[in-house]
């Protein structure tokens, strides 16, 4: 069994460079910095690097264009693959926080080609607060190894397809 590590990505852009991607906003809410939740799988980055919303409304959609590699109904998790490579996991609630997909309506199947905006997925967010559970979308590079920096939009309160919601940079 082999572990990885990934390097530790810069959260302000680089003096120079152009961004290489950028990703939109897949959900309506407070924009959160992965380290500001409280499950410590994810403010360790062992989950991957990337932010996560607060949802404000239960409607997810592509931040890419990309194929639908997996869902995880159980994990209440969908993973998308960019064309250039890029591999990006979206997840509803903190990992083991909704089970079974419960509250989760699934618009896209495995293989399904999404341009960006494609809705992917509705959810109930004042459920998920009944739970005792925080309402976010979770979004995370799976294989950000060749990235240097992501840089979070400035605007903490977003729109579902919002330009600019994250900037990758090699």
């Amino acid at each position: 069994m082999t572990f990885s590590i990934a390097k530790p990505l810069s959260y302000s852009a680089p003096a120079s460079g152009e961004a290489v991607m950028r990703l939109n906003a897949p959900a309506t809410g407070e924009v959160l910095r992965l380290d500001e939740l409280p499950h410590p799988l994810l403010q360790t980055g062992l989950l991957g690097t990337g932010a996560a919303i607060n949802m404000t409304t239960g409607e997810v959609s592509a931040p890419i264009a990309a194929v639908v590699q997996s869902i995880n109904i159980a994990k209440a998790q969908l993973v998308l693959v960019h064309a250039k490579g890029l591999k990006l996991q979206l997840q509803i609630g903190q990992p083991g926080e909704i089970s079974y997909g419960e509250r989760l309506k699934w618009l896209v199947k495995k293989g399904q080609r999404c341009e960006a905006g494609t809705s992917l997925l509705q959810s109930d967010p004042l459920w998920i607060k009944q739970q005792d559970a925080l309402p976010v979308c979770v979004l995370t590079l799976l294989n950000a190894g060749r990235l240097g920096a992501i840089v979070l939009t400035s605007d903490p309160k977003i729109r579902i397809n919002d330009e600019d919601f994250l900037a990758l940079y090699a």
